[in-house]
């Protein structure tokens, strides 16, 4: 797994060499890579392009957009979960998944 770093403001000492936008786009993609291109809700490998970042505590839940409240989903995934809690989601959706379950509370402490 490729080691991210907690929130946006530790990438700030790349601006330096690089605008802010790229300096979002290499969070963004250090947060895919840590979890090797795998959505964590279905568990199936895509694509860096092809993954989006959701909010695992939704913003209209109060989440924050830091490294330990985003993780990689597919399109699909990020769709159907839409703002409900994560485990109501997945139960709904995969039914128990200790393994996605635990892998999603890990990086969140959720």
């Amino acid at each position: 797994m490729t080691p991210i770093l907690p929130t946006p403001d530790h990438y700030l000492h790349n601006l330096i060499a690089m605008n802010s936008s790229m300096s979002k786009k290499l969070w963004r993609k250090a947060l895919k890579e840590h979890f090797d291109c795998t959505c964590v809700y279905c568990g199936q490998t895509y694509e860096l392009s092809n993954l989006t970042l959701d909010h695992v505590i939704p913003r209209s839940a109060g989440g924050e957009t830091i490294a330990s409240n985003i993780v990689p989903a597919c399109q699909e995934c990020n769709q159907k979960k839409a703002s409900k809690p994560v485990k109501e989601f997945m139960r709904s959706t995969f039914g128990v998944n200790r393994l996605r379950e635990y892998v999603i509370s890990k990086h969140t402490n959720v």
